[in-house]
Formats: C-alpha cells, structure tokens, sequence
C-alpha cells in the first residue's frame, strides 16, 4: 500500500453531558491514500460523522493530531479545511434556496466586475467544472427547485471549485433513489480517474462492496478493523459493526388469518392532483388485511408520496376515490382525527415530520397517546403513567439515550429513528403506515426494526410498507403493488417466480 496522504493519530472527542459524558472517539487512528475510495462503516452513534466534522474543522478534538502529507496542521474550521484541499458534503445540504446554482457554487469565492458579483463568469464557471466532472446541472436554476440529487451535485461541485483534493461524504445516498446512487458513483469513480481521494461515511454494506477500496469499521468510539473490499464480505463487515452475527429478517410465514377475514383498509379508484395540476395518483385502489404487509415499490416520486399523505391525513386533496378504515370513510379525515382513529405513521423524514428536534424524547414519544386513556383522565395527562410507557418503550427498543429527558436533537438518526417507530407501534391499533421506515439507519437499526414490523405483522396488523429499498420491499412483504407515475402497473404475490425481475420491469412503466 502507498504511503497515506492523511492520518489522524489518536483522535478523542468528549461531548459534556449533565449525566454521563459521550465519548465519541475513542484514541482513533484513521488513514487514507491518496486516489482511493474509503468507506467509513458502522453503527449510527459510533463517532463516524464526529470524526469527519473533526477533520472538516466543525470540531476540535480533545487529543490528537491530523497529519497531510507528513506535516502536522491545525483545523480550526471548515475554511481552514478548505485551504487544506478538504472538502465535505454533508447528510443535509447547506445550500440557499433562493439562489441559482451557480450562485451557490461560487458563494464565498465569487468573480467580481467591479463591486458586483459577476454572474455570467459564475454560470461559466459552473458549466465548465460540471463539464470537467461529468455532473451535469443548470447554472441558472434556483437551488429550491432542484432535486435532491441535483443538489448534491452541487455541493460537491462547490468543494471542487474551492479546490479539494480530499471529498468527504456524509451518507451520500441516504437521500437519493437506487438509480440516483448508481449515477453518485459513478462520479466517485470519475472522481478518483481525476486524482480525488474520497471518504464516505455509509451504512449500506452492497455500496462499500460496489465501489470503495478499503473499508474503516468503528464501533463505540473506536476503529475495530480496516479491511481491503476486495478480500472481505458483506457479512464479515456487518458482524464488525455490531460485534456479533447479524441475521437478515425475512418473512417466512404469515399470521394465522383467514382470507375471508374482512379488509382492515380499502382504497378505491383514489386520485390526487400533485404539485403541478396533473395526476400525482391516478385511479389507485388496494385492500389490505390482518397480517398483511403490502409493499409499495417503486422509484421515488411516482406518486408514493401523496398515497402516504392520503392515508395519514397530512394532505386532503383527493378528487376522486375514497379510503376505508374499517368501514369508515376517512378520504376527507385530517391527521389529528386520522392518529385518534389509531393509524400509526412511521415516516422516513424524521427532520421535517418525525420528531421535533427542540423537544425532549419524553415529549417526542407521547404524541398521540398523551390524550388517550390510560394515559389521559378527564382531559388531564396521566405523567407517572407517560413515564413509565416511555421508560419501557426505551428499554424494548434498545433507544441509546442518557435520559428520556434528553433533547431528541442529541441523539444519533438510528436512535431518533427508533423513538419514532417505538412511538408509532404503541399509538397503532391496527393498521401502520410504514414509509422509508430504515431510511438513513445502520444496519444493526435496520435489522430490529424490520424484526418489530414482522412482529407486528404476525399479532395481526395491517402494514403498508412504502420503500424505494427493492430489497426490503422483498423481504418483508406479502404481496407487493408496483407504481410508476401515479398509476399500480402490477401486484404480485410472494413467492411468485422471478418477483425481482418482473418488479423491476413495472418500476420502469411496464405493465404486468
């Protein structure tokens, strides 16, 4: 192996706490060489993400020292990072809506013509080092009508405009549909062609295999292994992240219920209007019942979405069908009256929908149930009752936290992600909405929330588990619907011969 252009020597990060201080690195050593892909994996809470801000000079470490190429410097912040050639994109992007993309690609180091900003140099500028590295964008279009992956590409442009050698990757494809990841590495892979060194952060295992070099695996804190790709496995990666076997939750059995059990669910011819006039769902009708869990696959934005707004009530906007509950018209309920009727939602967008970030998990975790009997009386909540439901839910979720009094914002995204679906179960009475439900969580996260959906499943629940992930869509589903620009271009069984490829076909629009 080629001498290392970076090493961080003996890496230590302590985050004060009233209780229990975190210890976020450990003494970690961390290498890379130069024009390699580098994966960073394990567990969300493992001090991946705080040793990359460390690097990027978004933290100072408490001990330990950064060396690039054989000297020691100093990071005191993300500009010094910069001037250092290192460059981050981070897991939400920090760009200005209002701007174009050539706005934020130059913000901080824009061309000048006189006292003003130049904005023709800009939109040169832009075409020409998207033209460099093959990521195509628009210089013209405002940030806050791009897409996500379109703004990642920005981001990633902006630090190569500000000179990068050296691109760190905050769980890059946590955001981005399959088809959206292939296209990121193949950029990795221009990129490297280029003589860029690129570390990622990920918890996607099939991803470090596809495209990294070698692999660094942390575990509470510290560096357990690095590993050559090429000599490792998916499996052997994923026993180092969580320090023992990890077995894949697949459904092998359903509930004992008859088939002639009457449907929980039923959607009918549903449509809705989307953002631009036309159909986002069109004619959209299913039924679900007890045991059932209905996968709902296909590439992001065709239409899953608004069905998911549709069932939970966080959108009122059908022009035609309707949905039952239980024999009950709820196609004009809102969400308060739709949680009250007991509809879990597990959603994938913890930051804007989940939780409340300047909460506490206590007030996070009771919300729903906090006006319900038994833990509700005459209108005045039962607190020592909440207490110890939220105290149990923690311990049954295995929720890492110090005290549920804790700010939710504290916790790593698998741990926030758990207090949503602990929270969502307990609420449910028999149908559970589950989108993206393991978007952006490790796969230890993964592996315990697909085991309590299967639970679920098996007491009897309804479950509509909407995924842009095929291989959790296989793995947990029943019987699984296939949509493409708001329409169901087929439905398959479980079991049925050649399901993956017959589902990726309708994922493309063509009908079963």
């Amino acid at each position: 192996m080629s001498e290392p252009i970076l090493r961080l020597k003996n890496i230590t990060k302590i985050f004060p706490h009233p209780e229990v201080p975190v210890i976020a690195n450990d003494h970690v050593n961390f290498s890379v060489v130069a024009g390699e892909i580098h994966a960073i994996v394990g567990e969300n809470g493992t001090g991946k993400t705080t040793l990359m801000n460390i690097l990027y000079g978004m933290y100072q470490p408490d001990e330990g020292e950064i060396v690039l190429n054989n000297t020691v410097i100093k990071v005191d912040n993300p500009r010094h990072a910069i001037a250092h050639g290192i460059g981050m994109v981070h897991q939400h992007f920090m760009l200005i809506p209002s701007f174009t993309v050539a706005e934020n690609l130059v913000f901080g180091f824009e061309p000048r013509k006189g006292l003003l900003v130049d904005i023709q140099e800009a939109n040169r500028i832009a075409r020409d080092i998207s033209r460099t590295y093959g990521l195509e964008i628009d210089p013209e279009q405002r940030i806050q009508s791009c897409s996500l992956s379109m703004r990642q590409r920005v981001e990633v442009l902006k630090i190569l405009y500000h000179g990068a050698n050296i691109l760190i990757f905050d769980e890059p494809t946590a955001v981005l549909t399959p088809q959206e990841s292939n296209e990121l590495f193949k950029a990795f892979l221009e990129l490297k062609r280029n003589g860029k060194t690129i570390i990622f952060i990920t918890h996607k295992l099939k991803e470090v295999m596809s495209v990294a070099d070698r692999a660094t695996v942390m575990r509470k804190g510290k560096v357990v292994d690095v590993v050559n790709v090429s000599e490792t496995s998916t499996d052997q990666l994923a026993g180092m992240m969580v320090g023992r076997k990890v077995s894949t939750q697949n459904r092998k059995e359903t509930g004992k219920f008859s088939k002639d059990d009457a449907s929980i669910l039923e959607v009918s011819h549903l449509k809705r209007l989307g953002s631009s006039g036309r159909l986002a769902l069109n004619d959209i009708s299913f039924s679900l019942g007890p045991g059932e869990i209905l996968g709902i696959a296909g590439v992001g934005g065709n239409g899953q979405g608004e069905l998911v707004e549709c069932l939970t009530g966080l959108n009122q906007k059908a022009v035609g069908g309707r949905i039952l509950y239980e024999g009950i018209d709820i196609t004009k309920y809102d969400a308060r009256r739709i949680r009250d009727l007991g509809i879990g939602h597990i959603t994938g967008e913890r930051h804007s929908r989940g939780a409340s970030y300047k909460s506490s998990i206590f007030d996070n975790m009771i919300m729903g149930i906090h006006k319900v009997s038994p833990w509700c009386w005459r209108g005045v909540m039962q607190a020592k009752r909440l207490r110890q439901t939220i105290g149990k839910l923690i311990d049954d979720f295995n929720i890492k936290a110090a005290s549920m009094d804790m700010d939710i914002a504290n916790l790593s995204g698998g741990n926030i992600q758990k207090c949503i679906v602990a929270r969502e179960l307990n609420l449910a009475r028999r149908v559970i909405v589950a989108e993206e439900p393991t978007r952006g969580v490790d796969i230890g996260a993964i592996e315990f929330i697909h085991g309590q959906l299967l639970r679920k499943s098996m007491e009897g629940y309804g479950i509509i588990l909407v995924s842009t992930d095929l291989d959790e869509i296989l793995a947990l589903s029943t019987k699984i619907l296939v949509m493409f620009e708001g329409r169901v271009t087929g439905e398959i069984a479980r079991g049925n011969e050649s399901m993956e490829s017959r589902i990726g076909l309708m994922m493309a629009g063509i009908s079963a």
